[in-house]
């Protein structure tokens, strides 16, 4: 406790200061400080119901020989179906 009051109210505006920034995230392409965030596809590859669909759509299209010509998701996140067999064969 402070005897005089400014200075108090000046340390309290510090330490509130200092919280609020240790509270803010620093974003930068998709990965937080504080958590980071993933791709569609590997949360796909861990969700049973999603991993069978794209287990038999991978098949399907690798027996048109389309799987390099279709891709999964949109935008820079979005991967080739040849790259989404390899990626399913290596996580069995």
């Amino acid at each position: 406790m402070y005897k005089d009051k400014e200075k108090q109210k000046e340390a309290t505006a510090e330490r509130v200061r200092r919280y609020r920034n240790k509270q803010k995230g620093v974003t930068s392409e998709g990965v937080t400080q504080q958590g980071v965030t993933y791709p569609a596809i590997l949360r796909a590859l861990v969700d049973p119901i999603k991993r069978q669909k794209l287990e038999k759509i991978y098949q399907s299209l690798k027996e048109f020989k389309q799987a390099e010509n279709v891709y999964y998701g949109c935008g820079k996140d979005s991967v080739p179906f040849d790259v989404v067999g390899d990626l399913l064969e290596v996580t069995k």
